[in-house]
């Protein structure tokens, strides 16, 4: 959509120019040949000039915003988990328990895991579209699942949430690229979880529908406004709401899951009944991919 509507502002640009070219050509012919005021071609000229101007204008600035926006999210998000890396090295340099000295090595490993997931995150934008970069083979999407929700085991207790997992009975093995579905698939259920409220509920289903298999993941957290449900798929796109929760969003997670189901031939969309009333993601992802 994005890309038909610049597509589409070029093309008037374009021939907003070509007419304003044309215009000063024929300026006395057409106003002669159609009996018009001396001043209504100039006019016409002066506005399509104004409007070629402030597409231009409308360019850059849209350009800069999204560049510094993009800086602003990236050096954001970089240094919390550098500055707690740091934290934690300086508190590793005291006298601690041997359980103490553990638990800081976990949080250790932890920040570390988070900067590689960022910087996967940022080459991801140009791995996502390359179709040499998936690499197909049978995957169990329940093993991903419980896989996605022990990393997550600790922000699960913290909050107390309920996981109520479906027995994906009858779910059989599927051709996909394991890294980036897995990638799609803790995108969600990590929002399932961040965006949840204490002692809030996550369900997971997962069901067969005629060629498709469709991955539900559903919380009672804070929903979707109508116009977060337009963008949140947006790259960069954050939601007031969700900044307040998780500053440390890039808003970028989202926007390449739904490119990596694109390119599996799939679906990803969300679907809410408002704010305090809880999100429910879907993925489709068919049986058969023409690689």
């Amino acid at each position: 959509m994005r890309k038909f509507s610049e597509f589409l502002k070029s093309f008037l640009v374009i021939l907003s120019l070509f007419v304003i070219f044309y215009l000063t050509l024929k300026y006395e012919y057409l106003s002669s040949a159609f009996n018009l005021p001396l001043w209504v071609l100039p006019l016409i000229s002066f506005i399509l000039i104004l409007y070629v101007g402030y597409s231009f204008l409308d360019l850059y600035i849209n350009k800069n915003e999204t560049e510094h926006e993009f800086t602003t999210i990236v050096n954001h998000t970089f240094r919390t988990p550098l500055t707690r890396i740091n934290w934690i090295s300086k508190e590793l340099e005291k006298d601690l328990s041997q359980n103490e000295r553990l638990t800081f090595i976990q949080n250790l490993n932890n920040a570390t895991s988070r900067l590689i997931e960022i910087v996967d995150m940022i080459a991801g934008i140009k791995d996502v579209n390359d179709k040499t970069g998936y690499i197909f083979q049978a995957t169990s999407i329940r093993d991903i699942v419980e896989n996605t929700i022990s990393k997550y085991r600790e922000e699960i207790n913290k909050k107390n949430l309920t996981f109520d997992v479906s027995t994906f009975r009858n779910i059989p093995l599927l051709t996909v690229d394991l890294k980036k579905i897995t990638f799609v698939i803790d995108s969600v259920i990590e929002n399932a979880i961040v965006y949840n409220y204490v002692n809030g509920k996550v369900s997971i289903d997962c069901i067969l529908k005629k060629n498709k298999l469709i991955l539900s993941v559903k919380d009672n957290g804070q929903g979707l406004l109508f116009n977060d449900k337009i963008r949140i798929f947006s790259r960069f796109f954050r939601a007031k709401n969700a900044t307040l929760v998780y500053p440390d969003g890039m808003g970028l997670r989202l926007n390449l899951s739904k490119d990596i189901i694109r390119r599996h031939k799939g679906r990803l969309y969300a679907k809410s009944e408002g704010k305090d009333k809880g999100a429910t993601f879907f993925i489709e992802l068919p049986f058969n991919i023409n690689k």
